[in-house]
């Protein structure tokens, strides 16, 4: 009854969220958190939305409670009948538009033939001026230059996003993701991803058949945990909520007991909880002051990991 695209597509455009419903799908900034970018996704084909920030989902009704901060159905679904029939929304047709189809092969291919384009460096050769800087930027957050040869690193044609990295699944290439070194564009976006990647169905990383991987949040925390930590199987989530094609990825390599080393916030005990419905779950322990990974060195990671390895043995 309140799984309804139209109803949905009313309440937002009532709370200033849209101003209409061109496509089925989008993206808008969640009004329940401090939201910078567009984390909440709207489908009102399934007349639904989801916030990848903060968690917060449901239906017409949902978004009402939500919104008005009402606790019982009865005064939500009595509120969301005056929205819908007040005289600004009761006479607007909402026609949604179903979205396209993306061919996600030629997507893929695009990404693979732009990445495997660029040029091939050998980091521990000798470097031009730009390469240079990006080692340098990287050195200042603790990789060496070996560690951009382990990780495939390439110099990228764009200058707000200067270097690359492929996004290999157990070495799959699913995409690929390029880090900015500037912090003003860092304030708005850190990490670039290709046209039509797919976080959800993508595990950043190595799991071999029933080990027991480490799993991060980011690309950089996956990077510093493989290269600093020595950890060989070690899986980035891309965000703090694993995904069920995720789950179904580990499951099927007879993956019973993982290490949530997630953020060391609030999302990140979020997701350690969420990991629980699925999986035998031990917590990566950070140190005070430390976030993620990427905030560690690697002898802090090696005595964490000897300190989990004990307690699982």
């Amino acid at each position: 009854m309140y799984y309804d695209g139209k109803k949905l597509a009313k309440v937002l455009i009532h709370y200033g969220i849209i101003q209409g419903a061109d496509n089925s799908e989008f993206n808008v900034i969640c009004p329940f958190h401090g939201d910078i970018n567009p984390s909440m996704r709207i489908n009102l084909s399934e007349g639904t939305y989801f916030c990848f920030g903060c968690g917060v989902s449901g239906n017409a009704l949902d978004f009402v409670k939500a919104a008005e901060n009402i606790e019982d159905d009865l005064s939500a679904a009595i509120m969301l009948e005056k929205i819908l029939n007040s005289n600004e929304l009761k006479k607007l047709n909402i026609r949604i538009h179903k979205k396209r189809k993306r061919n996600l092969r030629r997507e893929l291919l695009k990404a693979e033939d732009y990445y495997y384009g660029l040029k091939k460096v050998d980091w521990t050769n000798k470097l031009t001026e730009e390469q240079q800087k990006i080692a340098d930027y990287m050195k200042q957050r603790g990789f060496t230059r070996t560690d951009l040869n382990i990780a495939q690193c390439r110099e990228n044609y764009s200058v707000a996003y200067p270097f690359i990295f492929p996004i290999l699944d157990n070495g799959e290439f699913k995409g690929w993701v390029a880090r900015t070194d500037k912090k003003t564009v860092e304030r708005k976006r850190k990490y670039l991803y290709n046209e039509g990647f797919s976080k959800r169905t993508t595990l950043c990383g190595n799991y071999s058949d029933g080990c027991i991987p480490v799993l991060c949040e980011g690309f950089m925390d996956y990077l510093t945990i493989r290269t600093k930590g020595k950890v060989d199987d070690v899986a980035a989530l891309l965000g703090w909520h694993i995904s069920d094609e995720q789950t179904n990825k580990l499951k099927q390599k007879g993956v019973t007991t993982v290490i949530s080393a997630l953020d060391n916030d609030s999302k990140g005990i979020q997701g350690t909880e969420y990991l629980k419905k699925f999986f035998h779950v031990v917590r990566f322990q950070y140190p005070e002051g430390c976030k993620d990974a990427n905030d560690m060195t690697g002898k802090q990671i090696r005595k964490e990991m000897k300190r989990i390895h004990g307690i699982i043995s």
